[in-house]
């Protein structure tokens, strides 16, 4: 009877291994085991999706997309490493080139602050070496004025206006010195380091009969183009030096320019003594903000302005551009960045967490088949528990 109890034993564990006993167990640390690696593969695919979003690279769905997008990275991440250092250059270039303008606006911020304050045109550069000597010497300013603050072009010549300028711009920005102050000012300006040119004249007292020492003028000479101020002690000096000076032809045409021995044309061209020629086309004949003939500044403080004006809406124009290409820097560099992250991801079994999944399903379709024959297994179970004690009494 024991030994009939023992076999019924035996049968009874083997219907409960075959039933699923032991392998609802092993079932449950397999799928803890699949659950820990497909959350660890999902976590690396999500990754690796939000790096190859803004790279503009499509999703995975097999090996085959993965090792296709591995090949691109290479040619995209030189393209990035080159736009990169192609933004830098230009980021350069346009920084340098603010920084010019920035200067150039705060240049003629100052000299529109300077032409304000008085109503010459000449430079605030010349204005400032002029009040120093005068600080030194203890003189009145306005005892020493510039050629060009007593001199302007004829209402009715302003046709002319450009060329006059550009022809007595180095006459215009000479320094009146009466003969009374020269001595001080000839010893000031030799022991100053200027820092800069400085040209002046010795203007020696007039002589009643200079009148007489004028040339005959050309009949379209640029000095009958030329308007001294009335009042001007200077009057006499530079009426003599404008008629040796400036007695250029004024021509309207190159027949004419060709024909004289000394002329000017509205361009700006000029023929000299020893057919000497020249034209200096550095700035527009027309650039008002470079006038210094005159005895009103209005003309030139509006087209100060007017050049400040447009030289502000450049630089902010810059600005923006600035502002753009960095933005584009820092996607770039961010870029990159995927880009060599992306880098990390050498084998398609990191990402590939639907394989995982697919295996995580067929466990727990198993499990679920091993629960549903619970019942027979606790029939089992129970028989075995019955079987046992019986077992025991025997």
């Amino acid at each position: 009877q024991q030994r009939e109890q023992h076999a019924q034993e035996r049968e009874l564990r083997r219907a409960i291994a075959d039933s699923g006993g032991d392998r609802l167990e092993r079932l449950a640390l397999e799928m803890s085991r699949k659950e820990a690696e497909k959350q660890r593969r999902a976590e690396k695919a999500a990754r690796y999706d939000q790096l190859r979003q803004p790279l503009g690279l499509l999703a995975l769905h097999q090996a085959e997309d993965f090792l296709v997008q591995r090949a691109l990275c290479a040619p995209l991440r030189e393209a990035a490493a080159q736009r990169e250092t192609e933004l830098q250059n230009q980021l350069n270039e346009l920084g340098v080139a603010f920084a010019q303008g920035r200067q150039e606006h705060d240049e003629l911020t100052g000299e529109l602050v300077s032409l304000k304050a008085r109503r010459s045109n000449i430079d605030a550069q010349q204005v400032a070496l002029r009040a120093a000597l005068c600080q030194a010497l203890k003189l009145d300013e306005t005892a020493m004025p510039y050629a060009g603050e007593l001199i302007q072009v004829r209402d009715d010549e302003r046709d002319w206006e450009g060329a006059a300028e550009r022809l007595l711009r180095s006459f215009g920005l000479s320094l009146l010195v009466p003969d009374a102050h020269y001595a001080a000012v000839s010893e000031w300006v030799d022991r100053t380091r200027l820092l800069g040119r400085f040209v002046y004249f010795r203007v020696r007292p007039s002589k009643k009969d200079l009148r007489g020492e004028l040339p005959t003028l050309h009949p379209d000479s640029m000095a009958r183009k030329l308007a001294i101020k009335p009042d001007s002690p200077f009057y006499a000096w530079l009426e003599r030096e404008l008629a040796h000076r400036f007695d250029l032809a004024c021509c309207n045409g190159q027949d004419q320019f060709r024909r004289e021995a000394r002329a000017i044309t509205r361009a700006g061209q000029i023929k000299g003594a020893g057919e000497r020629h020249e034209k200096d086309d550095r700035h527009r004949i027309d650039d008002r903000s470079r006038y210094v003939l005159g005895w009103s500044n209005q003309a030139k403080i509006a087209a100060l302005e007017s050049k400040a004006r447009a030289l502000q809406a450049r630089l902010g124009d810059s600005g923006r551009r600035i502002a753009l290409l960095q933005k584009e820097q820092q996607q770039t560099t961010e870029r990159l960045q995927a880009l060599d992250k992306l880098e990390e991801y050498r084998d398609w079994s990191e990402l590939d967490w639907r394989s995982s999944a697919t295996e995580l399903a067929v466990l727990q379709d198993e499990r679920q088949r091993l629960e549903a024959a619970s019942d027979v297994l606790k029939a089992l179970a129970e028989q075995l528990r019955a079987l046992e004690a019986v077992l025991a009494e025997t």
